[in-house]
C-alpha cells in the first residue's frame, strides 16, 4: 500500500501542475485513487486465490515457501563464517530475500486465515 500512496502523491503533483480548476483537480485525483485501490484490491484477491490453491495441493506445493526461506537462512548463516560473494552489499540477493520474506509472511498469514475460515 505504501507504493500506491507514493504513486498517488507523484500523480497528485502532476495534477497540481495542470491548468484546471480546484474541483476538477480534486475529481481527477479522486478517480485515480479509486482506480488504483480497486486494482490493488483485485491483485490481492488474485494472490490469495493462488495461495489458497497451493495450500490445497500436494506436500511440495504447500512447503516450497518454507524450503526457500530455509535455504536463504542457510546462505546467510554460512556467510557469517565464510565469505560468499552472493552476500555482498551490491548483490541482488538482499532484494530477493526481502521479497521472499514479504511473500512468505503474507502467504503464511493468508494460509492460516484460509484454514480458520474453512473451519467456520
Amino acid at each position: 500500500m505504501k507504493k500506491i500512496t507514493n504513486l498517488v502523491s507523484e500523480v497528485g503533483g502532476i495534477i497540481d501542475n495542470l491548468s484546471l480548476s480546484a474541483s476538477e483537480k480534486k475529481q481527477i485525483r479522486s478517480t485515480i485513487v479509486d482506480t488504483l485501490y480497486h486494482y490493488a484490491s483485485e491483485l490481492e484477491k488474485e494472490q490469495a486465490t493462488i495461495i489458497r490453491t497451493e495450500a490445497q495441493g500436494n506436500w511440495l506445493q504447500k512447503s516450497w515457501r518454507p524450503i526457500v526461506m530455509l535455504a536463504f537462512t542457510l546462505i546467510v548463516l554460512l556467510g557469517a563464517f565464510i565469505p560468499i560473494p552472493l552476500l555482498e552489499n551490491t548483490s541482488e540477493f538482499w532484494n530477493l530475500l526481502e521479497i521472499g520474506l514479504g511473500g512468505y509472511v503474507i502467504g503464511r498469514s493468508i494460509e492460516k486465515v484460509t484454514g480458520k475460515i474453512r473451519k467456520i
